[in-house]
């Protein structure tokens, strides 16, 4: 296993909030290594706006400035405040300016941890700015998404970004990708590409299922049956197929559990929740998230098919197989690999068909054939696979002659 190593893993959103790989990963990593968490910069333009809308007031960008940068919250695990005060700026010569200040104070932060020699985890193509600034040993790019399908990308932008991948990916000392179609594109760009797929944390959700005792009061008081999706609300659902499915059936209850994220899909996100059958019951903790799970009768990964959705590996469809439920999904890549246990739609009728057949379902071998799955997907084994391909890769680089 790695251990006694510096890891500092660059991430697209700040730590607190809902819990995807990169929190599974570093903090399982941190109980042998020490990691440092460094929370995405500031875009000018952002705080303007911020500012503007009164989401940020002067007492917050103060309070920021007096801040310590670094927490501590759990054993080996540090998270590192990006400043406030240092945005990114697009225009020359300020880009240069705050992108030379925002190093200083990180590097800083660093020294006061005693971080040397770290392996470094990047998690976005504008992330290879980053390449050699850290005299790191080792780097990592980790693939969670196809990042030139992303939502309001224009042409510019999208070439500026695949520009920035593929020197990312030439760079790299190990590419992990978490889905077939991103190991075909990656691979080709580097030949030190592996496919290591999201997971669950198997554990937690078994302990979670011995402690339930009660629903929570917000879904409890809900009218079965429940047909439930837990994770961000976005752009990236299919609302047309949400839509006709709660308004043609308002004997269902269709639940949504996390951050809504109306960004391009205002309108839809109205729109459903016009609808007396439908609730959002917001973001809940880690901790408990297996309660609200748990509660639903049927869980749905109800995505559009489109670039994106080709490329992902959902992390909520192995939170659903760990607690054994019913899952009905659209047509996505990586559920194919579940076909078995997974009911999947190829269009809107068929997807409403799958819920009501799931609806009748009582078959308890299916639902110990679902946890079994889960229980061999586990972030444990992913870390183990990361684990080995770290090693060997450090141990060739050793054994290789310096130039």
């Amino acid at each position: 296993m790695l251990e006694e190593r510096n890891l500092i893993y660059f991430g697209p959103e700040k730590w607190n909030g809902l819990w995807r790989n990169r929190h599974q990963l570093m903090s399982r990593f941190s109980k042998l290594n020490k990691v440092v968490y460094v929370e995405p910069r500031f875009w000018l333009k952002s705080i303007r706006m911020k500012f503007s809308k009164g989401e940020i007031t002067w007492r917050e960008f103060y309070n920021d400035i007096t801040q310590k940068r670094i927490s501590k919250i759990m054993n080996n695990l540090y998270i590192y405040h990006s400043p406030i005060f240092i945005p990114i700026s697009g225009r020359f010569p300020f880009n240069l300016i705050t992108m030379f200040l925002w190093k200083i104070f990180l590097k800083i932060a660093l020294i006061k941890l005693n971080i040397k020699d770290p392996i470094i985890w990047l998690s976005r193509p504008e992330m290879v700015d980053y390449i050699g600034k850290f005299n790191e040993r080792f780097i990592i790019y980790h693939v969670v998404d196809e990042y030139l399908a992303y939502e309001g990308v224009n042409k510019k932008q999208r070439k500026e970004i695949w520009n920035k991948e593929k020197i990312l990916l030439k760079k790299a000392d190990l590419v992990i990708v978490v889905s077939k179609n991103l190991l075909k594109s990656k691979k080709r760009f580097n030949k030190n590409t592996y496919l290591v797929p999201n997971a669950v944390d198997f554990e937690s959700y078994s302990k979670s299922l011995s402690f339930i005792k009660k629903l929570p009061v917000d879904i409890a008081k809900l009218k079965k049956p429940l047909i439930g999706y837990s994770g961000r609300i976005g752009s990236k659902l299919d609302f047309n197929l949400l839509y006709d499915m709660a308004d043609s059936h308002p004997e269902w209850s269709l639940v949504f559990v996390g951050v809504v994220d109306n960004r391009y899909c205002e309108e839809s996100i109205e729109m459903m929740k016009s609808l007396k059958n439908v609730y959002f019951l917001g973001f809940k903790n880690i901790g408990i998230l297996a309660e609200y799970i748990n509660a639903f009768d049927i869980c749905i990964l109800p995505y559009l098919i489109n670039e994106h959705s080709k490329n992902i590996s959902p992390l909520k469809l192995y939170d659903y197989l760990a607690l054994g439920k019913p899952i009905v999904a659209t047509d996505i890549v990586e559920v194919h690999n579940f076909k078995e246990v997974v009911k999947i739609a190829l269009s809107k009728e068929e997807f409403i068909c799958h819920i009501k057949e799931a609806l009748n379902e009582n078959n308890a071998n299916l639902m110990q054939k679902r946890i079994l799955l889960a229980s061999q997907n586990t972030w444990d084994d992913r870390i183990k696979q990361i684990n080995e391909l770290i090693n060997l890769k450090l141990n060739v680089s050793k054994s290789q002659p310096s130039k």
